[in-house]
């Protein structure tokens, strides 16, 4: 019985450490989670974006077998394409530590994508994550990035004669990116209202606006009078349109009359617009513009009308 029963002791033994050595293991292997996806545009080209993604490991519990690799893929949303694909090294991410990894890819400048990331641990499967990036297209060119806004814009009449206004647009530009801007080309162009028609276009030039100034662009375009006009005016820079922005010249505008029951348009006699002194062109001439300002010449002259009314109330 004695030997019978030692036996016995050392099978139980022996199943109790092989259980152990199991429970260890299992508890020993490492849990990795994508705590998260950041995405960046580092570099935006005419054609093709380059963004940085940058992906978070965490290991909550367990201790790794070997470094972990992180494979990001890029597939065009939709069509379902593989548009990129690339694996880079992440270490070895300890018990109860973070990682970040950063990885670039290029990608056309179109359209949206979903982007997948999956981390390994040597050849086992830990995690996966997949977040979307969406209207690339809409990201402006680094080269093209303008902090010229177009402020507002200025209609004046410069003549009428044989069915045609000739219309001086006065584009207001303001550089808020705060440093001195570079030159532009700007393109300005008279749309009849109804027809979409180019009546005209000019092109124009600016040069360099320090920061928080404004500068004004005068520009002269041959209209066909009686006509409604959207003047648009694009800014151009490297053979690529930057800004945009537009007013409204009615030289026949409408008015609707009972209720929206009828529509009339009046008559116009354009003629009348025209300036009597000419305006001067900012840009050409230096022309800054400025606010008159009340002085002592304005405050005599007041005095002096009131001092005649009053001796003419008296005499009488």
């Amino acid at each position: 019985m004695g030997h019978t029963g030692g036996a016995w002791q050392l099978v139980l033994l022996t199943l109790i450490l092989c259980a152990g050595t199991l429970g260890a293991g299992c508890l020993k292997e490492s849990q990795l989670t994508v705590a998260g996806i950041d995405v960046a545009a580092e570099q935006v080209l005419s054609g093709s974006v380059t963004l940085n993604v940058t992906t978070v490991i965490e290991n909550h519990y367990g201790y790794p077998e070997g470094p972990a690799t992180v494979q990001l893929k890029a597939y065009t949303l939709g069509t379902g394409l593989l548009e990129a694909d690339r694996t880079d090294p992440a270490g070895t991410v300890d018990r109860g530590t973070a990682r970040r990894v950063s990885q670039r890819i290029v990608l056309p400048r179109e359209g949206s994508y979903r982007i997948a990331v999956v981390v390994f641990e040597g050849d086992a499967r830990k995690a996966n994550a997949e977040i979307t990036v969406s209207n690339l297209e809409r990201l402006p060119a680094d080269v093209h990035r303008s902090g010229v806004e177009i402020q507002d814009i200025d209609f004046i009449v410069k003549g009428v004669e044989g069915g045609h206004a000739s219309i001086q647009a006065d584009v207001y530009f303001t550089n808020k990116g705060g440093i001195t801007s570079g030159s532009y080309d700007v393109e300005v162009r008279a749309r009849e209202m109804d027809a979409h028609l180019i009546a005209d276009k000019k092109w124009t030039r600016i040069g360099e606006i320090l920061s928080d100034t404004t500068v004004i662009q005068g520009v002269t375009l041959s209209v066909p009078d009686q006509y409604n006009y959207v003047v648009e005016v694009l800014l151009w820079k490297d053979q690529v349109i930057v800004k945009r922005g537009e007013g409204m010249v009615l030289l026949r505008p409408g008015t609707t009359l009972g209720e929206g029951e009828r529509f009339v348009t009046r008559s116009i006699e354009t003629s009348r617009f025209i300036a009597e002194t000419p305006f001067p062109t900012p840009l050409a001439e230096g022309y800054a513009p400025t606010r008159a300002q009340p002085g002592f010449e304005g405050i005599l002259a007041l005095v002096a009308i009131a001092a005649v009314a009053f001796l003419g109330r008296r005499f009488r």
